[in-house]
């Protein structure tokens, strides 16, 4: 297969941004070389045309998809085409860089770290997917492999996602470096210094995130910072303490963990987070909190809804894995006191039907998803039932002065920012940035 353009003698690799050049979420970036060609994310958008996305969109009709641009116009990627791209690579576990993957062709492979792949499956069987369209390929972080013309060079980055990744691509002796999502105040960050060490310096072109470019201005605090600040907040309250913070956001979990060791309280979490921690620790991360004897204090809520939706959708083996570590709404309200628990909106009844008064709730998400209708129902009942409302989070994404440090470190030919609002900023932080329209290609 042939898909580029010869300039001068000599092989170029042209690069198009399908979506992503110019907003948050919904990453997807083709690379095509003399012979090969990849995506790199496919993801689902989380705004469209600066508005954000609405909940019913997956039900909507592939035409329907196609028509709002949530699927891009992209030649031999989907199913119902000839297939004309050699593989699709996932940077991370996040919807807005693999939502669109049952959409690709069944023959073109997709690769993705064991973690990755674990918490994607387990995300579809939850959703009702059973699986994914094509066959899925594992790789190595800092272990190089091969597809087509592209050497493929992963690299471990610190980021929300568990086992995010950045790639360093080369071809026709040219090198791209793609951050994919990542930051350098996580529980992680020694990856980010690995990675900067490691990757080419002088690359081509570096393809980097900047989420946080016009919505930030200070240093990002540490997750270390977060769980002491945790602490702090929390000594005072004699009731139960509530927090709220995403699911797959592990190194948040941990932060609040940690915290209820240290505030002496019993951790508990819902059914489906156990499954996840279950699943990553069978991987390779034996350390991480999970319902086992290692953790006594740590114990497993089930939510009615949840557990009706678990049972009905991946099987009762997932809920019944954990009933030895099970805690009911009896002895939830008998040790309120004591309780470090995680909640979400979906837990309403439940919070309500345990009893639960004048504790302390704590949201550790983006502040913008407190502007949904459920989130504002959930925080009012909590309000109601005598808690007091704190916010205390710290970003999974990169702040100015990483993205600075980054840049500097690597010293590129070339910059062109992903997943941001604001690409025209990062004109400050060098001369050497190029700002792409989404769909209009360019070569390196």
């Amino acid at each position: 297969m042939s898909y580029t353009v010869i300039l001068k003698g000599s092989w170029l690799i042209k690069i198009t941004i399908h979506r992503g050049a110019k907003e948050i979420g919904g990453t997807l970036i083709d690379l095509q070389s003399e012979n090969s060609r990849i995506i790199l994310d496919i993801g689902f958008p989380l705004f469209l045309d600066g508005n954000a996305v609405e909940k019913d969109l997956k039900q909507k009709t592939t035409q329907e998809l196609l028509d709002l641009g949530v699927l891009p116009k992209i030649s031999g990627l989907y199913s119902w085409e000839k297939p004309k791209v050699d593989a699709v690579l996932i940077s991370h576990a996040h919807l807005d860089h693999y939502g669109l993957l049952n959409f690709v062709h069944p023959k073109i492979p997709i690769y993705m770290s064991t973690a990755t792949r674990e918490i994607v499956n387990f995300n579809n069987r939850y959703v009702g997917n059973t699986a994914m369209a094509g066959e899925i390929r594992t790789f190595q972080m800092y272990e190089p492999f091969v597809i087509g013309d592209f050497r493929v060079m992963p690299f471990l980055m610190d980021h929300s996602a568990f086992d995010a990744v950045a790639f360093e691509i080369n071809a026709h002796g040219k090198t791209l470096v793609y951050t994919g999502d990542f930051r350098g105040h996580g529980r992680k960050s020694v990856c980010l210094e690995r990675f900067i060490k490691g990757v080419k310096k002088n690359a081509d072109l570096l393809l980097i995130e900047g989420t946080l470019m016009g919505r930030q201005d200070k240093t990002s605090m540490t997750e270390q910072e977060l769980e002491n600040r945790i602490v702090e907040s929390s000594r005072n309250c004699t009731g139960a303490i509530l927090f709220q913070s995403s699911s797959q956001n592990i190194d948040r979990l941990v932060s609040f963990y940690r915290a209820s060791k240290r505030l002496g309280r019993l951790f508990v979490i819902d059914v489906y987070n156990a499954n996840v921690l279950y699943m990553l620790s069978q991987i390779r991360h034996s350390g991480l909190p999970r319902p086992s004897a290692k953790f006594p204090n740590l114990k497993v809520f089930y939510p009615h809804s949840q557990t009706k939706y678990i049972y009905k959708t991946i099987g009762e083996e997932f809920a019944k894995r954990f009933s030895s570590f099970y805690i009911s709404k009896d002895e939830l309200k008998k040790k309120e006191g004591r309780v470090f628990m995680l909640a979400r909106p979906s837990m309403i009844r439940d919070i309500e039907k345990i009893g639960f008064q004048d504790g302390l709730f704590i949201y550790s998400l983006w502040s913008g998803y407190r502007e949904g209708e459920l989130q504002k129902k959930f925080e009012s009942v909590l309000s109601r039932l005598g808690f007091q409302l704190i916010s205390l989070h710290t970003s999974g994404h990169a702040d100015v002065d990483d993205l600075k440090r980054v840049i500097d470190a690597l010293m590129p030919k070339q910059i062109v920012p992903i997943h941001t609002n604001q690409p025209e900023d990062f004109k400050h932080l060098s001369d050497m940035v190029k700002l792409p329209d989404n769909g209009v290609s360019f070569y390196v």
